[in-house]
């Protein structure tokens, strides 16, 4: 099994290693690609980067998602270092193991969905959400509701009383309470089945055991390949989806400087998906059974890394979080009161300029 962390071949190994603290390439070879009125704009749009005799440096953790891929060429490419950061990325195989060591302590952000850092905020855990990762988008699904191979079901309500496949508490569940309700379905619609590891959930919907799941692409297209039919995805929404959180107790410069170094390697990457798709599959953030067909995910520089979730957005979550027990509900029944908006998203100076992050989950409301 290759190593996660190797070099491709055309730059040297020594040059990478699980700090990425390596020079990267000029900013010039970069410019040279865009108008000179873009590269105004971006200069503008970002917090100048973090200046210091000695780099800050911060552990990341992260997962084997395919938008992780930012944190990866931002290290590559040198722009962390660009910016005054040395980054060492953690790896996790699941949330569960990453949750545990982000309460453990030690690190300094991790890879997230925006209910995990509301329920982090909730027990005390000094997480923001600083910087978003992928966002839905019109031309490519992040996250889809698959029947199983052979199903009748042509649409989603002919599911009725189905089980589907879920991790109670992530991203999938709340996702799966979005689409119910983008449908005009009742929440239990499905009879929902707790199973928190991606690989397990995709073997029981193609072996039959679920009658559907969610999914994350590529794995996505992985169930569509096995059979499954997809009954709906996300390209109709609006919202982030998933996110970097920073301790709080970061400087803002920091802060900055590390969504300045992501904005860069969006940009990058929105002009080089050859190099992205290389590296997601260098990485094993491809299978190899749907690399031809995977296109990367989109890094638009309107949502990546500033379109945070937004006060809309937020008490969504909180509600959802509410209702499955996580958080109090107005009459004190919940594990936990819920942390406010101000405290769990990071608010960028007013120097800054930071779009909306979405927060009604449909484009046409």
């Amino acid at each position: 099994m290759r190593d996660l962390f190797k070099e491709p071949a055309a730059r040297p190994a020594a040059s990478f290693r699980l700090v990425l603290n390596g020079a990267g390439e000029a900013w010039g070879r970069l410019f040279s690609l865009l108008s000179c009125a873009a590269a105004c704009a971006l200069l503008v749009f970002f917090a100048a980067p973090l200046h210091s005799d000695a780099p800050v440096s911060l552990k990341i953790a992260t997962l084997p998602i395919a938008d992780t891929v930012l944190l990866h060429i931002a290290g590559r490419r040198g722009f962390f270092a660009a910016n005054g950061l040395e980054v060492e990325l953690i790896p996790f195989q699941s949330a569960m193991e990453k949750d545990a060591a982000v309460a453990a302590g030690g690190l300094d952000g991790h890879f997230c969905e925006p209910g995990a850092v509301i329920m982090q905020r909730s027990m005390g855990l000094p997480f923001m959400i600083a910087a978003t990762t992928s966002h839905t988008e019109p031309e490519r699904r992040v996250f889809g509701l698959v029947a199983k191979p052979g199903s009748p079901a042509g649409r989603l309500e002919d599911l009725a009383g189905s089980s589907i496949g879920v991790a109670n508490l992530y991203v999938v569940d709340f996702m799966t309470d979005v689409f119910l309700e983008k449908a005009g379905l009742p929440l239990d619609f499905f009879v929902r089945r707790d199973v928190k590891k991606i690989p397990p959930r995709y073997q029981m919907l193609v072996n039959g055991r679920l009658d559907a799941a969610l999914f994350p692409e590529p794995l996505l297209s992985m169930a569509e390949l096995a059979g499954g039919r997809v009954l709906m995805d996300d390209r109709d929404l609006d919202m982030p989806l998933a996110a970097v959180a920073l301790k709080s107790s970061l400087p803002p410069r920091a802060v900055e400087s590390f969504r300045t170094a992501l904005a860069e390697a969006a940009l990058w990457a929105a002009l080089n998906p050859g190099a992205v798709k290389s590296l997601m599959a260098d990485l094993g953030l491809i299978p190899p059974a749907v690399l031809s067909s995977y296109e990367p995910p989109l890094f638009k520089p309107e949502h990546v890394p500033g379109a945070l979730p937004d006060k809309a957005l937020f008490e969504r979550y909180v509600r959802w979080l509410v209702k499955n027990g996580a958080l109090q509900d107005e009459a004190g029944r919940g594990l936990r009161p819920a942390p406010s908006y101000e405290e769990t998203v990071y608010r960028a100076p007013e120097s800054v300029r930071e779009p909306s992050g979405g927060g009604d989950g449909d484009r046409g409301n």
